[in-house]
């Protein structure tokens, strides 16, 4: 089994003026398979968002990590932080711990946006207002991937309009994408068959006008110095050092890969089946509704490929239609892509749609993790239960609230912290902390209801 994440007993506190706040408690993700959906449910305030934002490395300046692991291709990416909070538990100070923060953005330059992306909760605050679209997608391909730009870009110039014709008469005869995968390889054209087949897949477009796509990507000329410049890009990753030294040469750079960028975001978006993406991509945000908003961010997310990626409630904001097509998208990207994604929402409803294993947090802790038909088939700890029973259903049964309210993560309850609302408390559950053990076949929980499991 091939993982691609993995997060273990994290803890995290924030220092404020009126005491620290205990955020995260012991956060056991266990191991997120690559092209897994996990879900990750709970009250609001319970540590979701925070969690997601401590795996990707986007914490203020008050924020101490005070143990565990995320371990993303076999390095820890909250070991810098760790080591600072422990060394200062007593004399945590925030205008310290910031220089370790700027430390850890520029260490996490080549990982962010790369290899794990995150989609926020409200795409309109996500996105530049005064930036287009396709500006926005396009600069983290510029920032991260500048020699696929420049690859792509040069692979139009080696071919012909012959190429093209013979590519098209393959497809219009069987549509066949391995045939297209073997012309490219053997007349040593790679790189243009992604954006040709980006432009056949297209469902806003007829057959005619992909065909006319596909032969005008032959036609761009350019001239000497650029092509220059695009072959290094190609060989190093980075232009030639004498455009660094010009005003000039380095906005031909910049200028060379955005209109490739540009390019590429018109096609991620026509992936994610915006229709007439080359319009949308020269849009500003406000111009576009709020499912196109998210598509748009979900495209900058994944725009470099990357491994996993975090949506944070990515369908809070959204009407019931668009929800349904966000999530069918991210099943499609999951299926395509492989991508692993952790699903952020406090509706199980919502996870119960796209969702491989759901794990069910409180008060900064996971207490339980199943399969998605597990989780709702046979529920084991109170909160889950009652959290499943706050859901409304088509068959009217009385909705259920939970009693209590959330605790002050400043001064939390000893034991068990869901011990003051639970219906099911024992004198153990206050006193002793029950740890998140195997009770099933890929289930685990937290409670001392079950003593073959957690033995008090």
């Amino acid at each position: 089994m091939q993982y691609a994440l993995q997060v273990s007993n994290v803890r995290e506190q924030f220092y404020t003026r009126r005491g620290t706040y205990k955020a995260l408690n012991g956060v056991d993700l266990l191991l997120l398979e690559q092209g897994e959906v996990f879900g990750l449910a709970g009250e609001s305030g319970c540590g979701k968002t925070t969690l997601g934002l401590t795996i990707i490395g986007l914490l203020p300046r008050n924020a101490a990590i005070t143990g565990g692991e995320v371990i993303l291709d076999g390095r820890n990416l909250v070991e810098t932080l760790r080591e600072y909070a422990l060394a200062n538990s007593s004399n945590f100070k925030p205008s310290r711990n910031e220089k370790i923060l700027k430390k850890l953005n520029k260490e996490l330059t080549g990982i962010r946006g790369k290899r794990i992306s995150m989609v926020f909760q409200d795409p309109m605050t996500s996105l530049n207002p005064v930036l287009r679209v396709g500006y926005q997608v396009a600069e983290t391909m510029v920032v991260h991937a500048p020699k696929s730009l420049a690859q792509r870009r040069l692979s139009r110039l080696r071919v012909t309009r012959s190429d093209l014709e013979s590519i098209i008469k393959i497809l219009k005869a069987s549509g066949d994408e391995k045939s297209i995968i073997s012309y490219v390889e053997e007349k040593k054209l790679q790189g243009i068959e992604e954006q040709i087949l980006n432009v056949w897949r297209r469902k806003d477009l007829g057959e005619a006008k992909k065909e006319k796509l596909i032969l005008s990507l032959h036609v761009e000329e350019i001239n000497g110095i650029d092509r220059r410049i695009l072959e290094s890009i190609e060989r190093t990753g980075t232009a030639p050092q004498w455009t660094r030294m010009i005003p000039f040469f380095r906005q031909s750079v910049k200028r060379l890969l955005f209109m490739e960028g540009y390019r590429r975001s018109a096609e991620l978006l026509s992936i994610l089946e915006v229709p007439y993406a080359e319009k949308v991509v020269m849009s500003y945000p406000h111009e576009l509704s709020g499912g196109m908003r998210q598509r748009v961010v979900i495209a900058i997310a994944l725009a470099n490929d990357p491994k996993i990626i975090i949506l944070d409630e990515p369908t809070s904001a959204l009407d019931v239609t668009v929800q349904a097509q966000i999530l069918d998208l991210v099943r499609h990207l999951k299926e395509k892509l492989n991508i692993s994604f952790i699903f952020i929402s406090h509706d199980l409803s919502v996870l119960s749609e796209v969702c491989d294993r759901i794990g069910i947090m409180y008060a900064g802790r996971i207490v339980e993790v199943a399969p998605t038909d597990e989780i709702f088939n046979n529920p084991l700890h109170p909160y889950t239960k009652l959290l499943i029973a706050a859901v409304p259903t088509l068959e009217g049964q009385e909705v259920k609230g939970i009693g209590g309210t959330v605790p002050d993560m400043r001064q939390p309850p000893t034991g068990c912290m869901f011990h003051p609302r639970c219906p099911y408390v024992m004198e153990t559950c206050s006193k002793n902390e029950p740890q998140l053990l195997e009770a099933g076949e890929n289930h685990q929980v937290a409670c001392f209801l079950y003593p073959e499991v957690h033995k008090s």
